[in-house]
């Protein structure tokens, strides 16, 4: 038995990685493996604590200011959103009925969904 560390670079890749193990799911199971970090900035405390809850629940992550965090009024805090492809349309899809917050997803959608590693 042995182990490596993989990255994958794009969505083809890590199919063609997933079919050789020989898994019947590859085109799925790709969107799990691909990593987008996406930076967004001047965001209201409120929305960015909204996005950051949903992101946890899914089991990503996004990094906000402390001050945003704290629910210090008037915070403003640039964001990192940190997840597979996966975390950013499942979050899309629950936030899809949240108005306040529609504007951020939407950002994330046509960064993550035109991003190079969607060949």
């Amino acid at each position: 038995m042995e182990g490596r560390l993989l990255r994958f670079d794009d969505i083809r890749q890590a199919t063609v990685a997933i079919d050789e193990v020989g898994s019947g799911n590859s085109a799925f199971m790709a969107t799990r493996a691909v990593y987008m970090n996406v930076l967004i900035r001047n965001v209201p405390g409120e929305k960015a604590r909204s996005l950051k809850r949903v992101y946890n629940d899914i089991g990503a992550e996004v990094a906000i200011s402390s001050d945003a965090y704290q629910e210090r009024e008037g915070a403003v805090t640039d964001l990192i959103v940190m997840g597979a492809l996966y975390h950013h349309r499942e979050a899309r899809r629950i936030l899809a009925g949240h108005s306040e917050t529609l504007p951020l997803v939407h950002l994330i959608e046509s960064i993550t969904e035109n991003a190079p590693e969607i060949v």
